[in-house]
């Protein structure tokens, strides 16, 4: 039996078909898989918009409180820096004012980057008013302890001018 020949003009043909066919199965197996992953997603917090916690109104101005709008239905947990049960107000703005007075200057650290209010009359009972001021480890990943239609609590957090958070 003799060796069969190899054509260049074939394998050169070959190699430029095989080049898109590559490209196209990438670009193919990519898609399905980036569909995959962007629908079965399900974020199990809900979703800190920064725009609800600057407590904008719909035309994007702010609100003469600024920055304390809060979620209401919202736990945030931490330890406390200002116990709630002995600390009460009227409005969840006046927690978060009370909060901001525990940063220190114009470009330092918070002692208090979190405040949770109890502002419901009946939902809350004896707890209406209370105001509980915390610090987190992460501001940017707050630590959640409920959240849902049950809660009685509003929360909300306080970013330092020139704060790091590590």
């Amino acid at each position: 039996m003799g060796r069969r020949q190899n054509d260049p003009e074939l394998s050169r043909f070959a190699s430029l078909v095989l080049l898109p066919v590559a490209l196209f199965s990438c670009v193919l197996a990519y898609a399905v898989v980036s569909t995959l992953l962007s629908t079965n997603v399900a974020p199990q917090d809900p979703v800190l918009d920064p725009s609800e916690m600057a407590g904008s109104d719909d035309s994007g101005e702010r609100k003469k409180d600024g920055c304390c709008g809060g979620i209401e239905n919202l736990e945030l947990w931490g330890p406390a820096v200002k116990w709630g049960s002995e600390f009460k107000f009227n409005s969840s703005v006046e927690c978060c004012q009370a909060c901001k007075t525990m940063c220190s200057g114009n470009d330092g650290p918070c002692l208090c980057d979190t405040w949770v209010f109890c502002g419901n009359k009946e939902a809350c009972g004896s707890r209406f008013g209370e105001c509980w001021l915390k610090k987190q480890k992460d501001t940017l990943s707050p630590a959640r302890q409920d959240a849902g239609k049950s809660v009685i609590w509003t929360s909300g957090l306080i970013f330092g001018k020139g704060e790091v958070t590590k």
